[in-house]
């Protein structure tokens, strides 16, 4: 039997932040991962040919910049950095046009005033709101554990904090088409707020603000997604700390009521001083403890969790030059953009691309984003070649079965690789050194907890978000089980690379035990004018 402080289920970033943080305040933990290494969602493969490095999950870690981590944790001492592209964001067209996103706001401008002067300056408006403004509101509100809405609003006043909170009352079209007027320019924003697998319901344009205020702070890790996990594993090892790779938890044990060991699938036992804590699925989490112990409601809300309707299916390409895009033509800027988005011409084709997706049908609009990432950062590809992907949306469940993404692979790669054709003119045979598709059949074999291909481990709807991510008695991190916590994806604020549910949870363990933190905590959400 091995003894730690505290045991956490889970070696992706947002376990291996809470281990990192706790690893700090002194504390000697381990970390429990059922797959031969680290990372989860932030995981970097060379599955093609060597020295091209692909990032079979995460990519665009939106906004980490502005992560309390990052000081925090001195990431970078321990190999951990990024790249801001200074052109962010394109969408391209099948008519050969362009919209791009600068970090410079009035280069942005000026590429949206070719389709809409109202557009560029509701634009121009919504950045200075967001993105400049009300930043430090939206950073608390990320790495606090969501607040009920009643208490939200007893800290929130003003024009503005009205405005922001009546986004609940929308759609994401109907946010979308509140804001901008140009079809090209809505269809562009619809395609992305659909990006982090939020699903088109009534309240679901709450998430507008936070995701609008990091339109222009894509940054792409330095070497593969996988070097944070890496840098967090560093840390936890500096402290004392270990992961125990390829051990599966079989059972969380109790004593006395208290979450006290987690028992391994080959009956081996390490036991926890302080806490347990759990980075994978919430309703995983429940089945190892005891569904008996958890309220009628939270069992219900667990047992049928929504997982999503829509995941993403991923070529990854080995090349020998990158990607050139027709729209070029149109608006050079769009040869060194960072993210791109194609497939879609239309908010009709938006709607119909999803409409399948929820059908379970293959797409017949193929509509994503992707990168060639070798061009921002040399790191991913050899010498002389480049690493490049798209992820267009796809359901789990293909035309009547998951199982035929892997009988009809070569068809489905050809019908997404043609697509992707229609936008770049290079992509012919001789430039291509080698592709593979990455299914989400794929994504839950990788990561069990990603349950039918659910990116994000759970869908992003109102009945999941803020307080209700995963349910209102869990959405602090704490449990009703005396040392359980939560810190995966599906907890509060989860479902993106920014460690939240992990930095909420450190902050709640050293609370309730006493421990003194050598970081300040973010403030809590605020604002008044």
């Amino acid at each position: 039997m091995t003894k730690y402080d505290g045991v956490i289920i889970g070696a992706g970033h947002n376990g291996l932040t809470l281990a990192a943080y706790l690893s700090l305040a002194g504390l000697k933990i381990a970390v429990i991962e059922r797959n031969s290494q680290v990372g989860g969602g932030t995981s970097t493969q060379e599955p093609l040919l060597p020295g091209y490095r692909f990032n079979l999950h995460s990519n665009f870690f939106m906004g980490f910049g502005n992560s309390p981590l990052i000081n925090d944790l001195q990431l970078h001492r321990y190999g951990f950095s990024y790249i801001e592209p200074l052109v962010q964001q394109a969408a391209t067209f099948r008519d050969g046009s362009c919209v791009v996103i600068h970090q410079d706001l009035n280069k942005t401008c000026d590429s949206l005033s070719r389709f809409s002067k109202t557009d560029a300056d509701t634009f121009r408006d919504l950045y200075h709101l967001y993105a400049v403004k009300m930043r430090p509101l939206l950073g608390s509100m990320m790495y606090n554990a969501p607040l009920p809405i009643d208490q939200l609003k007893d800290r929130l006043s003003g024009p503005e904090a009205k405005e922001f909170l009546s986004h609940a009352e929308h759609d994401l079209f109907s946010v979308v088409e509140k804001y901008f007027v140009d079809d090209r320019i809505r269809t562009l924003f619809s395609s992305y707020m659909h990006v982090i697998a939020t699903e088109n319901q009534p309240g679901a344009g709450m998430v507008f603000p936070a995701i609008f205020s990091n339109v222009m702070g894509f940054t792409l890790p330095v070497g593969g997604a996988v070097s944070l996990p890496n840098a967090l594993l560093r840390i936890l090892e500096k402290g004392g700390g270990k992961v125990f790779l390829d051990s599966d938890v079989r059972e969380i044990g109790l004593k006395n009521g208290r979450a006290s060991n987690v028992i391994l699938d080959d009956s081996s036992v390490i036991e926890a001083n302080y806490f347990v804590a759990s980075a994978i699925d919430a309703p995983t989490t429940m089945n190892m403890i005891g569904n008996e112990l958890f309220s009628h409601e939270v069992q219900k809300k667990l047992n049928n969790w929504h997982w999503g309707n829509h995941s993403l299916v991923t070529l990854h390409v080995a090349l020998r030059d990158r990607p050139i895009y027709k729209s070029r033509e149109f608006d050079p800027d769009i040869d060194s953009a960072f993210n791109i988005f194609f497939g879609m011409d239309t908010i009709e084709q938006v709607k119909q691309c999803f409409k399948h997706c929820e059908d379970k049908q293959f797409p017949d609009v193929l509509m994503g984003n992707g990168a060639c990432n070798s061009s921002v950062d040399s790191s991913y590809a050899p010498a002389g070649g480049h690493s490049a992907f798209w992820w267009p949306f796809a359901p789990y469940e293909v035309d009547g079965s998951a199982q035929n993404w892997d009988e009809q692979n070569d068809y489905y790669m050809e019908c997404i690789l043609n697509v992707w054709r229609e936008y770049a003119i290079n992509l012919q045979d001789d430039n291509v050194r080698g592709k593979f598709l990455f299914t989400p059949l794929d994504v839950e074999r990788l990561n069990i907890n990603m349950r039918g291909g659910a990116v994000r481990m759970g869908a992003y709807i109102p009945s999941q978000l803020g307080i209700n991510r995963p349910h209102p008695e869990l959405s602090s991190t704490r449990t009703p089980i005396e040392g359980l916590y939560l810190c995966g994806s599906s907890s509060g604020n989860g479902g993106g690379v920014n460690g939240a549910p992990g930095y909420i949870a450190a902050n709640a363990i050293t609370e309730d035990f006493s421990i003194n933190r050598p970081w300040k905590p973010v403030a809590l959400p605020e604002w008044k004018n």
